[in-house]
């Protein structure tokens, strides 16, 4: 059986300046998070784990958990990225903006990364073909887009990439997109 350790979660789960936390879905969500131990993984297996692990100061949340804005099929579809933005700025008054960020800059929210996932991007060349912005908090943490940024962190980590900033820090974003509706365990 493998190992558990403690993760980083703390998600408010009523909290009435965030009046997002007081949303049935956002409330599910924080109970099951809460209750879910990491699981060690070989390095072989999850970027995250080991000495040589990219996902340094990583919230630990699982994978199956992050909220998704984008499909997994071509042609991708930014759409529910926009209307994620249209509903912060209309419903909270949360600015939103496109930028660039390298890689090296930016900081996993996510505690498990799939290596075999990672060497399928690398393989399709998403170095030189993204698509999709990553979507990341104003305190440069990923909320969506861990694979594609793990990919140009091992291969290319001064590169820019796309970024959706989301003017928030990140368990904020997280907590906003799951009480929207963001889709989880699309992969």
């Amino acid at each position: 059986m493998p190992k558990t350790a403690k993760v980083r979660r703390n998600f408010p789960i009523e909290n009435k300046e965030k009046e997002w936390t007081s949303k049935n879905n956002y409330k599910t969500w924080v109970r099951k998070i809460k209750t879910i131990k990491k699981i060690h993984r070989k390095p072989e297996e999850d970027l995250c784990a080991g000495k040589k692990s990219i996902c340094k100061n990583h919230l630990g949340i699982p994978r199956k958990f992050m909220p998704q804005f984008t499909l997994r099929r071509a042609p991708f579809s930014q759409n529910p990225i926009k209307k994620f933005r249209k509903y912060i700025k209309e419903t909270y008054g949360i600015n939103s903006y496109k930028g660039k960020r390298k890689a090296i800059d930016l900081k996993p929210s996510q505690g498990e990364i799939s290596r075999v996932r990672v060497d399928g991007l690398l393989n399709d060349n998403v170095i030189n073909t993204i698509e999709v912005p990553l979507v990341i908090s104003n305190d440069n943490y990923i909320a969506d887009g861990h694979h594609r940024w793990a990919a140009f962190r091992l291969e290319a980590p001064q590169k820019p990439i796309d970024v959706i900033v989301i003017d928030a820090p990140i368990k904020d974003v997280i907590g906003l997109a799951i009480s929207w509706g963001a889709t989880t365990q699309s992969f």
